[in-house]
């Protein structure tokens, strides 16, 4: 599994002898951490149908489900185990209920819930919003996200504070921020709205002219959004102003061109494009002259082609951070990673991918070559785009011959003799 490849907060398991593991049968081990050990203790519980709602929907809880198709005779199911009860071990004193739900005999509720079938996902509820989790499954890593969700739907921006973890997101993740009166009926819509999107993309508000003015909007009913990689934000349409509008106006734009890699999104952007889209992945070590001259030109190429957000995509990943994974990368791809950027289009199922010949940029002097680096690069996403570079060529697929024709009429084959 990939994931536990990824884990920085590795776990050893012990193999479990047939059925759900049980908690005197498993063992689990922090590594790296000498004062923290597993207690033993069993903190997950199998919800079903019937005992789903009034469980995650009860007042003033919180819940984390894994929605699973895992078997019980499945080797991976104590190690899914394992990463539940030690981030349960950390979060049940926090006031968190963990559960299981198998989607394998639970079809009703899997779709109730929206889960897609064969996927193994984790939701969390909390004040009545459901949020889903699309990090690495390592324990650390899990949960440092859920300490950090929000309260609220919402920031409102009344302080340096504030302002500082609004700046700060800049270029890692998708931001959307309005101006409103304080109280008012728009408000109160843009933040049902949020709902639906939290842990997606974050919401912030002002309702101070003070304010408005830092964070550069101008007028009441004002919202922007704001995409990483990208100069300019997108205004919404100065007629919405209720939570249906807001809601979808954020999902025909939510698609930035470009997004970071990291451990808390990797589920949502390492997987297979929707049909019409192009993924790209870039692999680019920003500690390097070569690797900052490559990201500096790729922010340049996901700003000029803003207008193709949703058909391009293009995934940038640091190596550094992910140093377990250049392994598997490079056997994947067939590429060598630590040799200097790396740009290709890929199809991560099939683990193929077309890569951009890097000879035909200059990161050596990229201040000399800017131009000519651009229009290289660029030329290279216009014929994906345009379809001239495809991972669906097939040149091994050559046209049947074609059938010889039949005899004439008045003549008979040696067959027919």
């Amino acid at each position: 599994m990939t994931w536990l490849r990824l884990a920085s907060f590795v776990l050893v398991i012990a193999c479990v002898q047939g059925g759900v593991s049980k908690n005197e049968d498993l063992e689990c081990m922090f590594l790296g951490y000498p004062d923290l050990e597993y207690d033993g203790f069993d903190r997950t519980e199998v919800l079903t149908e019937k005992n789903f709602n009034k469980t995650v929907f009860a007042e003033e809880t919180k819940s984390v489900v894994f929605f699973n198709d895992v078997e019980e005779d499945d080797s991976e199911l104590d190690q899914y185990e394992c990463f539940l009860q030690l981030s349960a071990q950390i979060m049940t004193k926090r006031g968190y209920n963990f559960y299981t739900v198998n989607t394998t005999k639970e079809h009703r509720l899997r779709r109730q819930e929206e889960v897609e079938k064969g996927e193994d996902t984790i939701h969390v509820y909390k004040d009545g919003y459901k949020i889903e989790y699309n990090g690495v499954r390592d324990p650390e890593t899990f949960v440092s996200w859920l300490m950090d969700i929000p309260d609220d739907p919402v920031t409102i921006i009344n302080d340096e504070h504030d302002l500082e973890e609004f700046e700060n997101m800049d270029d890692e993740c998708v931001r959307i921020i309005g101006y409103f009166e304080p109280g008012s009926v728009a408000l109160k819509e843009f933040e049902e709205a949020a709902e639906d999107f939290m842990g997606e993309i974050e919401f912030f508000a002002v309702v101070t002219s003070k304010w408005a003015r830092k964070v550069g909007l101008k007028r009441v009913g004002e919202v922007q959004m704001r995409r990483p990689f990208e100069e300019d934000p997108l205004f919404a349409p100065t007629s919405a102003d209720t939570e249906e509008e807001f809601e979808e106006w954020v999902e025909k734009n939510k698609e930035p061109v470009m997004q970071k890699l990291t451990l808390d999104n990797y589920f949502n952007l390492w997987r297979d494009p929707e049909e019409e889209e192009r993924m790209i992945l870039a692999f680019v070590d920003e500690e390097t002259r070569e690797g900052r001259a490559m990201k500096k030109l790729l922010d340049k190429i996901a700003d000029e082609n803003s207008e193709h957000a949703g058909t391009l995509e293009i995934i940038l990943v640091d190596p550094d951070e992910f140093p377990l994974m250049v392994d598997v990368w490079e056997d994947m791809f067939g590429i060598d990673i630590e040799e200097g950027p790396q740009i290709g289009l890929i199809d991560i199922s099939e683990k193929e991918g077309i890569w951009f010949d890097m000879s035909q940029v200059n990161l050596d002097d990229p201040k000399k070559h800017s131009d000519s680096n651009f229009e290289a690069l660029q030329s290279w996403v216009d014929q994906i785009l345009s379809g001239s570079i495809s991972l669906d060529d097939d040149d091994d697929d050559e046209p049947e011959p074609p059938a010889p024709p039949p005899p004439q009429k008045g003549k008979r084959s040696k067959k027919e003799l």
